[in-house]
């Protein structure tokens, strides 16, 4: 099985030169709009913009997208498939007639197609933060988001996952072939044994972040951060203006968007409606 990483790729692009904090921005911008759409012209159209901005605006090939990708499109095909059975008028395309006849239930255009919005809701989420994880540095992250007042705390503990992420992945890999080799719980039934391997591996990933944890906390004390603003010297970020206009004007449109088409009667968990 090929091991697949989130790392960040070093480059020039329009996107490499956004601060953190837009990129951020963007990224729970577009978060918001396809969560809360449920339009499929709008989904269609924000999962074009999110490729656009990862085919035009990263310099990140697209291969390292398809990478991540082929992961999550049976995710995404089940939903596809399996969610148009529990439409109840969420998606506001299509007409009433019949599309698919099936033994459970008849499927109109409608149901297709909320269906449909379903996957390209995800398809975009999946892109634009693959995205944003592709060209924003963790340490770049955390002294954007710190020289805006937010605590170095909380900025550095969800920064510190991402890290660790590919770790804890490895490690993950490795228990559960030592669990395979030594036959954990060989004598126990199948769901059994299940259970110990995953109760093992959680335990030995929990130890192993709060280790890495202990250590960068000690790292940081060492060198005084926060303690005094000549003490620790970070590189440099520097504020790309455009982007950032750029990313509180989609920001404001789409808050704009989800105010005037809001309707809880059509949100999309009411499955059963």
């Amino acid at each position: 099985m090929t091991s697949v990483s989130l790392s960040y790729k070093k480059g020039t692009s329009v996107f490499h030169q956004m601060t953190p904090f837009s990129k951020l921005l963007l990224v729970l911008s577009v978060s918001f709009v396809a969560i809360f759409n449920t339009n499929i012209y709008v989904g269609a159209g924000l999962f074009l913009f999110c490729f656009f901005l990862a085919a035009f605006l990263t310099s990140i090939p697209l291969r390292q997208y398809w990478a991540f990708g082929r992961i999550i499109v049976p995710f995404v095909l089940l939903l596809a498939v399996v969610f148009p059975f529990f439409y109840g008028g969420q998606a506001t395309v299509g007409s009433d007639e019949v599309a698919i006849q099936t033994p459970v239930k008849d499927l109109t255009w409608s149901a297709l197609g909320f269906g449909a919005l379903l996957a390209l809701r995800f398809l975009s989420l999946a892109i634009v933060g693959l995205a944003f994880a592709f060209t924003t540095h963790p340490t770049d992250l955390v002294q954007n988001l710190s020289k805006r007042g937010w605590d170095y705390r909380l900025v550095h503990a969800p920064v510190m996952g991402l890290i660790l992420f590919p770790a804890f992945l490895e490690l993950g890999r490795e228990i559960s072939v030592t669990q395979r080799i030594r036959d954990l719980g060989q004598n126990t039934n199948k769901l059994r044994r299940k259970w110990i391997r995953i109760k093992h591996l959680v335990f030995s990933m929990l130890v192993l972040g709060l280790r890495n944890g202990q250590t960068q906390a000690m790292a940081l004390d060492i060198r005084g951060y926060g303690a005094h603003k000549t003490r620790t010297f970070i590189r440099e970020v520097p504020r790309y203006q455009v982007g950032e206009i750029f990313a509180w004007i989609f920001f404001v449109l789409s808050v704009i968007y989800l105010i005037i088409q809001f309707n809880p009667a059509t949100m999309q968990w009411n499955i059963g409606s």
